[in-house]
């Protein structure tokens, strides 16, 4: 592979492949590690080179990067794999650490949730009670990226839907309750997409929400 404009981790489904699709149709040249397994037809479908690997092993994420030679990198990895082993922490900082020692990186860009790093201590009970683990270790992931010197973002969306994007999306450093929560992923995928190629929001944590206002 001679370089890709854009290596994504976490593209095989969702949100993820929504991203991979939009890049592909602005015209660049997308990469994707995948895991052994997953289906990547689709991504396969739209000229995506599929690097198979797991980012539970730090040489896959540094064999993903030295395979695809990307400028911008995302990764929207979450979730736990058929061993109940949750990525949120460990695989995004495997990924962190890869490009540690990438010198031509120009943005990499980190996809975690709204409740995750200052947020946190303002999350509801309920939602600890059952976002609690995913959200503490994203935060782990996002403390880890902080800390480093690599051209960073965090995004952090509000609940998803699988609605068709309406193009109405809000971004702010400060979310707040009069804005709905829940947006669709196309609208998120669309939103990531925005951010990349927005340098304001370079070392900066944007919480993504619908732009109409709740009730």
């Amino acid at each position: 592979m001679s370089g890709c404009d854009l290596l994504v981790f976490g593209a095989s489904k969702n949100t993820g492949l929504l991203v991979a699709t939009l890049a592909a149709k602005r015209g660049e040249k997308v990469a994707a590690m995948v895991r052994a397994g997953s289906d990547a037809s689709v991504l396969e479908s739209i000229g995506t080179s599929i690097i198979r690997g797991d980012a539970f092993s730090l040489d896959d994420c540094f064999r993903a990067i030295e395979t695809s030679i990307p400028r911008r990198v995302i990764s929207l990895m979450g979730g736990k794999n058929q061993n109940g082993r949750r990525i949120c922490a460990i695989g995004n900082i495997h990924v962190t650490d890869a490009l540690l020692s990438y010198r031509t990186l120009e943005h990499f860009l980190l996809v975690t949730s709204m409740g995750c790093g200052e947020q946190y201590a303002g999350t509801s009970e309920k939602v600890k009670q059952f976002l609690g683990e995913a959200l503490r270790a994203k935060t782990r992931a996002e403390d880890y990226l902080k800390s480093t010197t690599l051209p960073w973002t965090i995004v952090r969306p509000g609940g998803l839907t699988n609605e068709p994007a309406t193009g109405q999306y809000f971004l702010s450093e400060n979310p707040d309750r009069i804005h709905k929560g829940y947006l669709s992923r196309g609208d998120v995928a669309q939103a990531i997409v925005d951010v990349l190629n927005d340098p304001q929001w370079l070392n900066k944590a944007v919480s993504v929400q619908n732009a109409e206002k709740g009730e």
